[in-house]
């Protein structure tokens, strides 16, 4: 009987569950062209320079093999967690984001 609980116990932490997503606010940007996004409690916002900000309610978070995903209407999001730089500076982020907005794709980086 002494030997099953050890048994028992490495059974149990392999099925522990999958990590949550990110806590809101979660940012990302893109450049080339410009563009921001936020989830956060309540909604996603994509913005770019020039344009009206598009918010969509905030769907109930799908996760992936490689990180989140997020359905809406008009804004897709697909974060997949890895280093990625935004070629603009030296900095580096947590993610990669990809964005399809109304059917158009932005690709950046995020986990601000």
């Amino acid at each position: 009987m002494k030997r099953l609980i050890p048994f028992t116990a490495a059974v149990m932490s392999a099925c522990a569950p999958i990590p949550g997503p990110p806590p809101a606010p979660y940012h990302a940007v893109g450049t080339e062209p410009f563009w921001n996004l936020l989830i956060d409690d309540r909604d996603l916002t994509f913005t770019q320079p020039d344009a009206e900000p598009i918010r969509q309610p905030k769907p109930r978070v799908i996760i992936g093999i490689a990180g989140e995903i997020y359905q809406t209407p008009r804004i897709n999001v697909n974060i997949v967690h890895g280093p990625c730089s935004d070629g603009m500076s030296d900095r580096t982020y947590p993610d990669k984001v990809q964005v399809t907005v109304d059917g158009r794709q932005f690709n950046g980086c995020g986990g601000l």
